[in-house]
């Protein structure tokens, strides 16, 4: 009988990875469909687990109608494969057919979540019930085989939930990278197909099994009744504590697919090796309601010392920081594995009770489960969008402890005297040891840590934990960053801010008169603020699915009158910024979006081919596109990938340089009109834009034309060997955060004197551009060369003279670039003036500014030098040589002793001034 119950556990493991490979290809297809937002998905998975729970349900009438489990289980994993391949292909082709359902509803939260909710449920109920009716179908074949509910229930559950681990880790590492999204879908469903063949193929050799599932009215409805809510209880406490671990985790480690997907095999592999524990242990004793309470507080007592535990356990893991799959190994196992085990044994614990008292194996296993999944369901949905809004991350782990504690007390067991209240008190001692005040003390100094600021507003809500970080110079704020979970999304630095406000500048000065606009994703309101800059613009709407990062914007808009949300302009749109524009039936003149980087996970639906198809869609005739590509975050074939499919979708697609590696992609319906000379000009004569161009380092339209970076067709040529990034192909943006920035294609395309060059053979710039426009911009294109040098050196020709570049910018005349390019900035200057010239830091910025405003050097005296930092008294050097004052530079350079002229920064310097300032080499 051996041989029988080995091929029962294989089929099972089978079935358990192609289950999740199914769901993963599922909940990726959904977010196309319904959206991306987080409540978005959480529907999609509660609707999901209701499936679930409605398959474990029927397995009772199934099994009564049809004798033979094993057949029985044949036929409905047939039926979860068979629909679920169905699905797969037909997904994504369904968002145009719900288009009339879901389109009325956009300015009605609930009945659009609700009618949401009710597609996700109608899509995957009958796979999901396939699926669900499956383990109580297995149940009574393999406890007849086996003799041993406990032992069978166990292996099943562990087996198939290891088996889910591998489904995992194999669609995300290997079928979708390689075969996409349907190609994995089918894959799956060829898993599940063939565990249906191989049991049906079963039957003929396992006889059925009589009299295991009978009914399950039986003795003891009140201890039934505690059982079946200790199973409710307990799935609730474990996904809602799934939902809170990973927001946790991701305070501390990107959130991209490979990390979601290592996080939930941690979780999965726990419960597996707990249930095949657990079936050990029910071979020699009983092991039910007693170690069920047992189980329950342990579980209780983990959640707290864990939690107590994890900033030490995050300062071990520190050297694994540079290796994103160990540390994530390691963070997960420390905090999940046990509780994830323990689950697992409580379940094969909590079933083996019920089996005592209900009549039936399939009964038994269909009561555990169906109540187990609706609790899952309840769970997720209660974390996302109750525990974690309403409560914060730290509360919400006090109360999920105290829960499970409260479970070690509900579950029923003969337990003699007083000693069945241990579990619980022991639970409850340890939630009296809970460690309050942890979050805002220790970790989120690792937060400040992580981002080198310090946290002046933070929220925890249904979409992110939301951070504002101050960076602090000479004990003043020297901009804001916007951080949500571990990842830095935007920041009022001025060169943050230079990229972000040329996606409403730039096609500004394309578009004869933008009108309506709309903004995907608000991050710092840059964007935002250089629309509301345009006196024509007449509608913005403001896409975003958070509403925590929107109203905390008043941190960096502390002045109601300059908000650009408190403009009666704008409208605000708390939605996926791709299901929006599915959904209506507005266009624009302008649609620009910045969304977060696409490895985050479900943002890649955001600059998709598809996507990109969408924005052109929803256009007026003339309109325009701009779209962030974060380079300095993808590889190059990532990036040309994007860059593939945004031309693929606008015929004249052009790129930008808004700074370094932050590029901006530009498209337009139809094609643009020439611009005339004075459309091009009439921004820097706008009281708002014009200054805020100017504070930027843009002094003329010929400096703006200077950010052109390649038209369509050298766009095209670059990205002719690599596929574009597509919805059924996510992975080709994979999950590795970093960019390769010494890439020949990356250096050819920053060059400035190749743009400069391929603006100049631009058909497209001939046909659009002023002749004159296009020649007065030769010199922004060599001042974007100095800037970039300065900070890239990638970009650094042979030869390359850092301070003979200085002196060529500040001859441009704008303080704003040379005050970049030597390390400060007009904000950092103003603080340093008022620090005053005592802090040696304050020192070298107030030199900065002097020299980038043109005046006249300061004479400082010997002990005034010695006490600058090095860079600040080359700075003071170099200003003497610009102004034309050789003697005392001659002078004050005779303060550096000798042992020092060798180092940088002075070696470098000393080099460019015994050429440049008249200086012999022997002065020095």
């Amino acid at each position: 009988m051996r041989r029988p119950s080995l091929a029962i556990h294989a089929l099972f493991f089978l079935s358990g990875a192609g289950a999740l490979v199914l769901e993963t290809v599922w909940f990726s297809q959904a977010g196309l469909v319904l959206g991306n937002a987080v409540w978005s998905a959480a529907l999609v998975a509660g609707a999901f687990m209701a499936g679930l729970a409605l398959g474990n349900a029927a397995a009772v009438p199934l099994a009564r109608r049809w004798r033979d489990p094993l057949r029985a289980y044949a036929a409905v994993e047939a039926a979860a494969a068979l629909s679920g391949a169905a699905l797969v292909l037909a997904l994504p082709l369904l968002p145009a057919t719900f288009r009339p359902l879901l389109a009325p509803l956009l300015d009605d939260v609930a009945a659009l979540n609700a009618a949401r909710l009710a597609i996700a449920f109608c899509l995957l109920a009958v796979p999901a019930a396939a699926l669900g009716a499956s383990l109580p179908l297995l149940a009574a074949p393999l406890e007849g085989l086996s003799g041993n509910y406990g032992l069978a229930l166990g292996r099943l559950y562990g087996i198939n939930t290891l088996g889910a681990v591998a489904g995992t880790l194999a669609a995300e590492l290997l079928l979708i990278p390689s075969l996409g999204l349907c190609g994995s879908g089918l894959a799956g469903a060829a898993c599940n197909l063939a565990a249906a063949l191989l049991a049906w193929r079963l039957a003929s050799v396992v006889p059925a099994q009589a009299g295991i599932h009978g009914s399950p009215l039986a003795r003891g409805r009140q201890q039934n009744v505690r059982l079946i809510l200790s199973a409710f209880l307990t799935g609730a406490l474990l996904l809602a504590l799934e939902v809170v671990w990973f927001r946790f985790l991701l305070l501390f480690r990107d959130g991209t697919t490979l990390i979601f997907a290592l996080m939930l095999a941690v979780v999965l592999a726990g419960i597996g090796v707990g249930a095949l524990a657990a079936a050990r242990l029910s071979r020699r004793r009983p092991f039910a309601g007693r170690a069920a309470r047992v189980l329950c507080a342990a579980a209780a007592a983990w959640i707290v010392a864990s939690y107590a535990a994890f900033d030490a356990v995050l300062h071990l893991a520190a050297p694994l920081e540079r290796m994103p799959v160990a540390s994530v190994l390691a963070l997960s196992l420390f905090l999940m594995a046990p509780v994830a085990v323990l689950s697992g044994a409580l379940f094969t614990a909590l079933g083996n009770e019920l089996r005592g008292r209900l009549d039936g194996a399939t009964a038994a296993t269909a009561v555990l489960a169906t109540a187990n999944t609706a609790g899952a369901m309840l769970g997720s949905l209660a974390a996302a969008f109750v525990l974690l809004p309403r409560l914060g991350l730290e509360p919400s782990f006090f109360l999920l402890a105290f829960l499970y504690g409260a479970a070690a007390f509900i579950v029923p067991a003969a337990w003699p005297g007083r000693m069945r209240f241990a579990p619980a008190l022991a639970a409850a001692a340890a939630a009296a040891l809970f460690p309050f005040g942890q979050m805002t003390g220790a970790l989120h100094r690792e937060v400040e840590a992580r981002f080198a600021g310090r946290i002046v507003a933070a929220r925890e809500g249904v979409a992110e934990t939301a951070f504002y970080l101050a960076h602090d110079f000479l004990g003043e704020p020297l901009f804001y960053r916007l951080a949500t979970n571990s990842y830095s999304m935007a920041s009022t630095a001025p060169g943050a801010q230079r990229y972000m406000k040329l996606f409403a500048y730039l096609p500004a000065a394309l578009h004869p008169r933008i009108e309506s606009a709309a903004l995907l994703c608000f991050g710092t309101g840059a964007t935002a603020a250089a629309l509301a800059d345009l006196p024509e613009l007449r509608e913005l709407d403001v896409i975003d699915v958070s509403r925590d990062i929107l109203e905390m914007s008043d941190v960096v808009h502390p002045d109601p009158r300059r908000h650009p949300l408190r403009d009666p302009r704008v409208t605000v749109r708390l939605e996926d910024g791709r299901f929006f524009l599915r959904q209506t039936a507005k266009r624009y003149d302008l649609i620009t979006g910045e969304p977060p980087p696409p490895k985050i996970a479900g943002v890649t639906a955001l600059y998709t081919r598809e996507h990109f198809a969408l924005l052109r869609e929803r256009l007026n005739p003339g309109g325009i596109a701009t779209y962030w590509l974060p380079a300095h975050l993808l590889h190059e074939r990532e990036a040309l990938a994007i860059a593939r499919a945004f031309c693929e979708a606008f015929a004249d697609c052009s790129l930008w340089s808004g700074v370094n590696l932050d590029w901006i992609l530009v498209g337009s319906r139809d094609g643009l009109a020439p611009v005339p000379q004075e459309r091009f000009a009439r921004l820097f004569a706008l009281p708002g834009a014009g200054a805020e161009l100017r504070r930027l380092g843009f002094d003329g339209p010929g400096q703006l034309a200077a950010q052109f970076m390649a038209d369509a067709g050298a766009l095209r040529r670059l990205a002719a060997g690599t596929a574009p990034l597509v919805d059924d192909f996510p992975r080709r943006v994979g999950p590795r955060v970093g960019a390769e920035p010494a890439t020949p294609n990356y250096a050819e395309l920053m060059s400035a004197s190749r743009g400069r060059e391929r603006l100049a053979a631009s058909e497209w710039a001939t046909r659009i551009l002023p002749a004159d426009l296009v020649a007065a911009s030769r010199d922004g294109f060599r001042r974007r060369e100095i800037l970039e040098a300065s900070i890239y050196p990638g970009l650094r020709r042979p030869g390359y003279d850092y301070w003979a570049d200085m002196a060529e910018l500040l001859r441009a005349g704008s303080p704003e670039l040379p005050r970049w390019a030597l390390g400060s900035g007009a904000r950092a200057a103003a603080i340093a003036a008022r620090a005053g010239g005592g802090d040696p830091i304050a020192a070298e910025h107030v030199a900065i500014d002097a020299v980038a405003t043109g005046r006249k050097p300061d004479a400082p005296t010997p002990e005034r030098f010695a006490a600058m930092t090095a860079r600040g008294q080359v700075v003071t050097l170099f200003h003497h040589c610009v102004a034309g004052e050789r003697r005392r530079a001659a002078a004050t350079a005779a303060w550096v002793p000798a042992a020092r002229r060798g180092e940088e920064p002075y070696r470098s310097f000393f080099s460019w001034a015994a050429r440049e300032c008249g200086l012999a080499p022997g002065v020095f």
